[in-house]
C-alpha cells in the first residue's frame, strides 16, 4: 500500500533527465512521508480508523489510518493480524466513526494517552494531571491520591503508608541494616 498519490510521482523510465526526476521523486516521497498522511486506497486516503479489515495482507506491511495511527501487520492473511505501533495524535477524543476497542490516541490538548474502551469511552493510560485514573484489566479505575496527606489527618492512604514504612523498617532491622529503635 502506498501512502503517496501515484499520479504525483514522475515517470523515470527512459527519461532524459533521470537523475533530476529521481531527485524530484525522492523529495516528494520525503515530503509526503513526513506529513504522515493516511495510507492511500485506490488513489484516495483511507477513511478507516484502525487497521484494514479486508484484503490480503503481508508480514510487516505498514498502515497509517485516517487519524494518523500507525500499524504493522504481524501475521499475513486476510485481513492479517495488526499491531498499533504509534497512537493517533488528536486535539480532542474522537466521538464519531467506527473505532476499534483498544485503539490508542494521544490527546495533545490534555497530554493523556488514552485507549478506546468502546462506545466512545476513553480510558486514560498515562495522564498529565492529578485527576488521571489508573486501572488494571478487569478492574474499575479509581482516582489516585495526588500525594500522601498530612499524618495528623489520619486518612486511609496515610495509615497504609505508615504501615508500609513500618514493615520496611522491621525488615531492615532484622537484617542488621538498621539499629534497633531507629
Amino acid at each position: 500500500m502506498s501512502t503517496i498519490t501515484p499520479s504525483r510521482l514522475k515517470e523515470v523510465l527512459n527519461a532524459e533527465t533521470f537523475r533530476q526526476l529521481t531527485a524530484d521523486n525522492f523529495a516528494l516521497l520525503a515530503e509526503e512521508i513526513a506529513k504522515r498522511v493516511a495510507t492511500y486506497q485506490n488513489g484516495s486516503p483511507t477513511t478507516i480508523i484502525g487497521p484494514p479489515t479486508s484484503g490480503d495482507r503481508v508480514l510487516n506491511e505498514f498502515w497509517r489510518d485516517a487519524l494518523g495511527g500507525e500499524w504493522v501487520c504481524r501475521a499475513a492473511g486476510t485481513p492479517g493480524t495488526w499491531q498499533q505501533i504509534r497512537p493517533a495524535a488528536v486535539v480532542s477524543d474522537p466521538s464519531a466513526g467506527t473505532i476499534p476497542v483498544g485503539y490508542a490516541i494521544w490527546n495533545v490538548s490534555d497530554g493523556a494517552v488514552k485507549r478506546h474502551a468502546g462506545t466512545y469511552s476513553w480510558e486514560i493510560t498515562v495522564g498529565a494531571d492529578a485527576s488521571a485514573k489508573v486501572g488494571f484489566h478487569g478492574v474499575t479505575p479509581v482516582a489516585q491520591a495526588a500525594h500522601i496527606p498530612d499524618p495528623s489527618g489520619g486518612s486511609t492512604v496515610d495509615a497504609e503508608a505508615r504501615a508500609a514504612i513500618s514493615s520496611i523498617l522491621v525488615v531492615l532491622e532484622g537484617k542488621g541494616l538498621l539499629a534497633s529503635g531507629a
